[in-house]
């Protein structure tokens, strides 16, 4: 689209607007593209992934009383060029992974932090600062007593003293027998468990084949003994008959 000239006013004046502005797009485009701001770009990614990782180190530390991790996610040999910011990115998200997995309370963290994002999130108020001196120190005299009670809650938290941490101690030093005892616990719970497995197997075994293969053996004994009985009467029956000459 051709723009047209307005009268009396100088040619180069008129075309002097789409100069600069096609100026100001080169000079633009050359300063993003040029070494010295890419360097900015880069050290400004690296800065941030190192305060990334100072800040994984500081958790795990908090998390565990000592540092896990390396003590640089980035340790690579001084002659090799240094990893890209999406390798140490990769290796960040590796290393908070491996961190909530070791540690379920940072991960009761996070779920509740997806859960309930209010609650990590500070509440942005902006404070009036066009109100007159006089509003200020009214203000100010109204919360005196809020002043007042923070400065005796503060002494006292100063003069409490700390608990005794020497049961706490002796109870982290108990812990090892503890896991032993847990252990020999659960393997007298499966030794129990077996027994009473056994005992109803026996069990089970001693009524079928005691009370009932007895009950039966008894049954056969009683009809063997009754056809005995049966035949001693007929022969004695015999004998009598034969002694009074009936037969």
């Amino acid at each position: 689209m051709r723009r047209e000239r307005v009268p009396g006013t100088p040619r180069l004046a008129f075309v002097g607007v789409d100069y600069q502005v096609k100026y100001a797009e080169t000079r633009r485009n050359a300063f993003i593209n040029s070494p010295g701001h890419l360097h900015v770009i880069d050290k400004t990614a690296a800065d941030t992934l190192a305060l990334l990782e100072e800040r994984i180190r500081r958790i795990d530390h908090l998390l565990h009383g000592h540092t896990t991790l390396n003590s640089s996610l980035h340790e690579n040999d001084p002659d090799s060029p240094p990893p890209s910011a999406t390798v140490r990115l990769r290796k960040l998200e590796r290393s908070l992974s491996s961190l909530l997995d070791r540690s379920p309370a940072a991960h009761q963290a996070i779920a509740l932090q997806k859960s309930h994002p209010h609650l990590f999130s500070s509440s942005s108020t902006t404070t009036p600062t066009d109100l007159p001196t006089s509003t200020l120190a009214a203000l100010v005299l109204a919360h005196s007593h809020l002043y007042t009670n923070l400065s005796t809650q503060l002494t006292q938290l100063q003069t409490t003293p700390l608990p005794d941490s020497t049961p706490l101690t002796h109870l982290i030093d108990l812990q090892p027998r503890i896991n032993k005892l847990q252990t020999k616990q659960h393997e007298q719970a499966q030794e129990l468990a077996d027994l009473r497995s056994r005992s109803a197997l026996a069990v089970e075994n001693w009524y079928t084949g005691g009370v009932m293969a007895m009950g039966e053996r008894w049954a056969d004994w009683e009809e063997r003994v009754r056809e005995v009985e049966i035949l001693v009467r007929r022969r004695e029956a015999t004998r009598r008959r034969e002694e009074e000459g009936i037969i």
